[in-house]
């Protein structure tokens, strides 16, 4: 069967369209529906399931966590952090401080951590 585009189709008659909704109807009475302390227990049944596998999955996770901190906290705090030695600058003979000129700030002491590069 060849594929028709939309605009090509011809328009739906609207006996065709109360048929259809008839036997939407008609299979819709056919449904069995709960009745309300189905529903009351159906409804609760969801609720502690819901609440069992949210406890699950947090206990689950603190497990985890607990399990595999010490592989990712190993490398930075089991490790001494070293310190660099900065020299100061020291003023070339040449050269004169000017008032216009403003200090240089002092070089911060850079920590190098294992596994990393600077």
């Amino acid at each position: 069967m060849a594929k028709v585009a939309a605009d090509e189709r011809p328009a739906e008659r609207p006996a065709e369209r109360s048929s259809y909704l008839r036997e939407v109807w008609a299979e819709l009475r056919k449904t069995v529906w709960p009745t309300w302390p189905e529903l009351r227990q159906m409804t609760w049944v969801v609720i502690v399931t819901v609440v069992l596998f949210g406890v699950f999955l947090g206990l689950l996770d603190l497990g985890l966590t607990s399990a595999l901190r010490p592989l990712y906290t190993a490398t930075h705090n089991g490790a001494t952090a070293t310190t660099v030695p900065t020299a100061s600058p020291s003023p070339s003979p040449s050269a004169s401080p000017t008032a216009s000129a403003s200090p240089r700030p002092t070089p911060r002491p850079t920590t190098s951590h294992k596994g990393t590069t600077p």
